[in-house]
This record gives structure tokens, C-alpha cells and sequence, in this order.
């Protein structure tokens, strides 16, 4: 797919914000980070480089993106990054290291910075309907993706993306819609979301004048999901009942959230925000 720049009034390409730039999406082999690779490329993106838990899901990926994108094949990469090991900080600084010599590579330059980063790295999710079941080793597990790695990331991150008003850097991380709403059986997840939050709010500081804003997608039809102890006709049913409860009338899909992230890296004067895609699941 090709990419028009837009003319109006004589001005050119002002709102093709992500021209030149270097999108790094962390969980862009599949599910929304997948859609945020894609809708990078669609919005003028001029590298996106992507990761997989695995050399396997990366270049599996890869393959894809390139197949469905052809003429952008040579702008897009893939780096396996496993976040479930505790070297994750060194696992996180390598990948940087290597996203910026693979890119600068393609693109014969010394080196290529990057510009925004995406987190949506994630693990299955943590139900517990009854808290007398909950362990000590699920909190931890649960803790990994939502807790270490965007900490982590934003040690990280402050050491390679530019740190000047002038650099339009930014950093994107990913919560829930129950960091709003409770819900039985998900006090893990409501408070694991809600620090990513503060942790959002806080990082926009901590990392000034880098951008550090959060999508907090409601429901979502992706493979998490899947992933949990729902059979797939539980976990078909579970996405009927919710498109019949939305005020929009559909749950939503991961090229409908996508869009989320690729505002919150085009808008410049976006920081510590958390903006929010759920169905209108607030409204009920």
C-alpha cells in the first residue's frame, strides 16, 4: 500500500506526522500490536520495527507484514525479544540497540534513532473468581508484563530516545478499561491496571520532554482471550454478549484501537495522557 501526502493550502505533509520517524512496536507480532505495526505503515511511518517473544513469531510476523504491505517491505523489521526472563532490562536494552543498527542498515546510515515506542507486550490474562484461590506465584507472573517491563522500559527508553523539545519523541503504554470499572474475579488485573496509569502519569515527568502517554482499551476481541481458561465458544460468546451491551452495538476489534496509539504518537502536545477506546462500556 502506498502512502499519499496530503496538499491543502499550499502546505505539505503537515499532519503526516509520522514521516521520517522510527516506530519500535514491543508486541507487534500479533492481537493490537499487530494493527498499531500496520497502521504505522498506513500513516506514513518511515520504519517500524516489531517484535515477537520468539525468533519464530517475529519472523512469522514479518513475513506478514510484508506480504500484505509489499511496498514497504524494506521500512519494516522484526527483533525476537523475550520479556519473561529476569535479564529483561539488558533483554530491553538490546533490542534498542538492535532495532536502530537493523534499520539503519536498511536504510545505509550510521545509525537510526528511534522516534516512538509502543508497548502492548502482554501476557494471558489473570481471572479470579474466587480470592481464596489467588497465589503468590500468579501475582508475580501477573506483575511481569504489567509492572517490571513498563518500568523497565522507561529506565530504557530515557537512554535512547531524544531528550529535546525539538525531538517529538514519545512512549505508549498499554492498560485496561478495569483500571475504571471493577468487575468480579479481576481485582489482579484492576490493580495492575490502575498502576500503569500512575505510572503513565508519573513517567511523562520522569522522562520530559519525551511524550509518555496510555490507550486503556476496553474489551477487545484479540487472543488474550484465547488464552485464558474460556473454551472457544465460551470466549465467542463472552465477545456476543459484550457487542450486545455496547452502546456502539460491536465489541471492538484491534484495528479500531490502533488508531489510539498512532494519535498519541502524531499529537505533539499529548503527555501524561490516558486516552481511552471502550465501546462506550463507561456509558452503562
Amino acid at each position: 500500500m502506498t502512502h499519499e501526502v496530503s496538499i491543502m493550502s499550499g502546505k505539505i505533509g503537515r499532519f503526516n506526522k509520522l514521516a521520517g520517524k522510527h516506530v519500535l512496536v514491543i508486541g507487534g507480532s500479533s492481537g493490537i500490536g499487530r494493527a498499531v505495526v500496520e497502521a504505522s505503515i498506513e500513516a506514513g511511518a518511515s520504519r517500524v520495527t516489531l517484535t515477537g517473544s520468539s525468533a519464530e513469531s517475529a519472523a512469522r510476523a514479518l513475513a506478514e507484514v510484508q506480504s500484505a504491505y509489499p511496498g514497504a517491505s524494506a521500512r519494516v523489521a522484526a527483533i525476537p525479544c523475550d520479556l519473561s526472563r529476569d535479564s529483561v532490562e539488558a533483554d530491553l536494552e538490546a533490542l534498542f540497540v538492535e532495532a536502530e543498527k537493523s534499520q539503519a542498515a536498511a536504510t545505509a546510515a550510521a545509525t537510526t534513532a528511534i522516534d516512538h515506542v509502543v508497548l502492548t507486550a502482554a501476557d494471558p490474562l489473570l481471572l479470579v473468581p474466587d480470592l481464596q484461590d489467588l497465589s503468590l506465584a500468579q501475582i508475580r507472573r501477573a506483575a511481569r508484563f504489567r509492572m517490571e517491563v513498563p518500568l523497565l522500559l522507561g529506565k530504557v527508553a530515557a537512554r535512547h530516545l531524544a531528550r529535546s523539545s525539538s525531538s517529538e519523541c514519545s512512549l505508549t503504554l498499554t492498560t485496561g478499561g478495569i483500571a475504571d470499572q471493577p468487575s468480579a474475579g479481576w481485582s489482579v488485573m484492576a490493580y495492575l491496571a490502575a498502576g500503569i496509569t500512575g505510572l503513565t502519569r508519573n513517567l511523562a515527568l520522569d522522562l520530559k520532554p519525551v511524550r509518555v502517554n496510555a490507550v486503556e482499551p476496553g474489551f477487545v476481541d484479540t487472543g488474550l482471550w484465547a488464552a485464558t481458561e474460556f473454551t472457544a465458544e465460551q470466549a465467542a460468546a463472552q465477545v456476543r454478549q459484550v457487542a450486545e451491551r455496547m452502546p456502539t452495538g460491536r465489541a471492538a476489534e484491534v484495528e479500531d484501537v490502533a488508531e489510539a496509539y498512532v494519535y498519541l504518537m502524531k499529537d505533539r502536545n499529548a503527555t501524561g495522557e490516558i486516552v481511552k477506546t471502550r465501546s462506550g462500556a463507561n456509558l452503562i
